[in-house]
């Protein structure tokens, strides 16, 4: 079996399950968790589908809940005796503004987005520490965390709050030769983006025009990044957070 290991939280669907297929290409074994133990199950599937010769696993867990994270990395622990890269993807967006947010809401997108994401790095830490060669974090960001996105107070405020952990992270976890990176997706054809579309809660034809390439990300022009930077071609670069958006940054807000 190969000696290198990563786990993939949100990694059942869209960019996650892109970045774990992309991983498993590049002969990991792969942890994918998630909340929805059908989605993983057919995850794994298709993983193990690709790549008969690495070993794939589902784990359900719930980045906001501390137990559940807790529980499943010492169960990883006892799978794995290092971990070479996490990639913290798992996420969810909700619509609403300053005004209408509710507490419950906002901790709910914060405790997904930022602190799962820190809970479950702090939890990987002993996995990562062991890794012979050194080892990767990459956090799943958003060009939300850069531009002001109107109506998605909560998102943003969490995806700002991931890129400065990832800096901080960085920093304090160089001298155990762990590496902390971020990426941040521009929009991509996920099947949340496309239910978006279809619900008309999101204008294709508009979002286009507003980026340079004119069209949308796939999830593997995505995922290849993010395994760039766990990978040993990127072994000097750390604290950074690589914008992947076809443009549209440079091109005014969204």
């Amino acid at each position: 079996m190969s000696s290198w290991n990563a786990v993939v939280t949100g990694g059942a669907k869209g960019i996650g399950f892109a970045i774990s297929e992309d991983l498993v290409s590049r002969g990991f074994n792969v942890v994918i968790t998630g909340r929805d133990s059908a989605a993983l199950d057919a995850a794994v599937q298709r993983l193990k589908e690709s790549n008969p010769k690495v070993s794939v696993t589902g784990k359900v867990m719930d980045v906001r809940d501390l137990d559940s994270i807790t529980t499943t990395f010492a169960e990883i622990g006892e799978q794995f005796e290092s971990l070479s890269a996490l990639v913290n993807c798992a996420g969810i967006v909700i619509r609403e503004d300053m005004e209408t947010v509710s507490d419950d809401t906002w901790l709910t997108v914060i405790n997904t987005n930022l602190t799962g994401a820190f809970r479950c790095s702090k939890a990987a830490l002993p996995l990562l520490k062991s890794a012979p060669a050194g080892a990767s974090i990459v956090n799943i960001s958003s060009i939300a965390g850069t531009l002001g996105i109107a109506g998605r107070t909560s998102y943003t405020a969490s995806k700002a709050g991931l890129e400065g952990l990832t800096r901080t992270m960085a920093l304090e976890l160089a001298e155990f030769g762990i590496r902390v990176n971020g990426v941040a997706p521009g929009w991509t054809r996920t099947e949340m983006v496309d239910r978006g579309i279809n619900e008309g809660k999101i204008d294709h034809d508009h979002v286009s025009s507003r980026i340079a390439l004119k069209r949308f990300a796939e999830p593997m022009e995505i995922a290849t990044v993010v395994n760039f930077l766990n990978s040993d071609e990127a072994s000097y670069i750390t604290g950074q957070t690589i914008v992947v958006d076809g443009g549209i940054t440079i091109n005014g807000n969204t």
